[in-house]
């Protein structure tokens, strides 16, 4: 089996002049500011057939939920049990 590789996106902000539907939840995203995704080579780190890469549309929110998703394995609670100690603990 080939090697895998982390997907790589990048992200820009734009603005919806024009209804634009979301990826995600398949709403419309108008007048508002929205996120564009663009993945350019997928996991086995082949590029897409028809157009120069894969695009993803997020609301605010989504985005928003797509980070926190994301960053929620790496990041450890800062009253970890190992450090907290309670007072009525004997």
């Amino acid at each position: 089996m080939p090697p895998t590789v982390e997907i790589d996106i990048e992200w820009t902000e734009k603005y919806a002049w024009w209804p634009t539907r979301s990826s995600w939840s398949k709403k419309r995203i108008w007048l508002k500011t929205y996120w564009k995704g663009e993945i350019f080579y997928d996991a086995m780190g082949r590029p897409p057939i028809k157009q120069s890469s894969w695009k993803l549309i997020y609301s605010q929110n989504e985005y928003l939920m797509y980070l926190l998703k994301q960053d929620e394995g790496r990041w450890d609670h800062p009253l970890d049990n190992s450090v907290f100690k309670s007072v009525r603990a004997k």
